[in-house]
């Protein structure tokens, strides 16, 4: 489907804008919050750990109760309603910054809030699509949407280390709340495409039955068990040991920026290319393409120049967006879409549910080793899960047929 099709319709041009804007705000926080944390007097990598962590356990717990939510109140709803709420919250964190009066507890009580309301986002965001867009065309409208997503990416890891430098942490984090606000009532106007289902059924009957989904899909739940490991080794290399080699060979936070914001481009370039990707085992081969994660951190790990850097950021946003573009189509495309928030839900539970342990030990692991062996040791993790993954013979059994996954399970 070509990008002059899709413009066609206000609706997914309302969602495509959504997630533009509200990933600027993105590029921007990861730098602000990040560089802000280690310039305040109690900031250290361990009190970048404990403010990141805050965020990441409630995202996970609340995940499974969110796609029940999701399923039951629409889509649309559940990210608008998050994220305007979530503009709020974001707010208070940049005028503690302003302030001078942020500290790492309060940081890490605000970000509780903020885990709770991403887990409660997240299940709902991969089904979006599915209410604006015919199925033929989820593929290209995943791939689109990618791209928006990305493209808001680099502007906001362009200007995300200038502004941070230029005017601090607290005024580019009040954007970064600005623009959740104007993401979500652009999807609250959505919300009568939506196409809410209840079964009838309690919220705890609902969570068991999203689960029964969820694991009679081998190949879903072999990918997510090697992405609880992936995504843990990831997050605690990008989101605190990145920053502090970056204080201490890249000069700061707009050194991160550009590694960032090479890695943003790749994403861009990822899904650029995906839209036009007609893969016959999709999810095979976007595993093997993860492959370039381990190859990146080893760039880190070995401290190479900036711009050896930078290349690995873009082959790791190219590779993991293509990925996540097949990834999604092929859960739009297999799993029932009453149950699509639900198992949604469980698949984002699974893959992030190691990440809080990651943030919380990246920093307290620089006491016990080099910079230089923590990436060598997320490198060599990485690339173990993503070979494991590659052993299970689902994974390959998943082909397109006729412009569609089909699931062929042998036993």
């Amino acid at each position: 489907m070509s990008v002059k099709t899709l413009a066609g319709m206000g609706e997914y041009r309302r969602l495509f804008a959504s997630r533009m804007i509200s990933n600027v705000g993105n590029g921007v926080g990861v730098i602000a919050v990040a560089f802000g944390v280690l310039a305040l007097p109690d900031g250290s990598p361990t009190g970048l750990s404990i403010v990141l962590a805050a965020q990441a356990v409630p995202l996970v717990l609340v995940l499974p109760i969110g796609g029940v939510i999701a399923d039951r109140i629409g889509r649309p709803r559940m990210v608008a309603i998050t994220d305007m709420v979530l503009a709020g919250v974001i707010a208070v964190i940049g005028l503690l910054f302003i302030t001078g009066t942020a500290t790492i507890a309060l940081l890490a009580a605000l970000n509780v809030i903020v885990g709770t309301l991403n887990g409660l986002w997240y299940p709902a965001y991969p089904g979006l699509a599915t209410d604006v867009v015919p199925d033929e065309h989820l593929q290209s409208a995943n791939a689109y949407m990618s791209v928006a997503g990305n493209g808001g990416y680099i502007v906001g890891t362009a200007i995300g280390g200038t502004l941070v430098a230029l005017v601090g942490s607290g005024w580019a984090i009040l954007l970064d709340g600005s623009t959740f606000l104007i993401a979500g009532v652009l999807v609250f106007t959505l919300r009568r495409f939506s196409r809410p289902f209840d079964s009838g059924e309690s919220p705890v009957r609902d969570l068991i039955d999203g689960w029964k989904v969820f694991i009679s899909y081998r190949w879903i739940v072999a990918v997510v068990a090697a992405f609880s490991v992936i995504v843990m080794v990831m997050r605690g290399a990008e989101e605190v040991l990145g920053p502090v080699l970056a204080n201490e060979m890249y000069g700061g936070p707009t050194g991160w920026s550009a590694v960032l914001a090479a890695m943003a481009v790749g994403l861009l370039f990822g899904a650029l290319a995906a839209s036009r990707m007609r893969i016959e085992r999709p999810i095979a081969f976007g595993m093997i393409l993860c492959l370039a994660l381990p190859a990146w951190l080893l760039t880190l790990a070995l401290a190479a120049p900036l711009p050896v850097v930078m290349g690995g950021a873009f082959l790791w946003g190219f590779a993991i967006e293509v990925f996540q573009v097949l990834w999604f189509t092929a859960l739009q495309r297999n799993v029932p879409s009453e149950s699509l928030s639900r198992v949604s839900s469980y698949d984002a539970f699974g893959s992030l549910i190691f990440g809080p342990i990651g943030l919380a030990a990246a920093g307290p692991l620089l006491t016990v080793m080099p910079i230089a062996e923590a990436f060598a040791l997320a490198a060599l993790i990485a690339a173990l899960c993503v070979g494991a993954a590659l052993l299970v013979p689902s994974i390959w059994r998943l082909r397109r047929t006729d412009g569609h996954e089909a699931m062929v399970e042998v036993s």
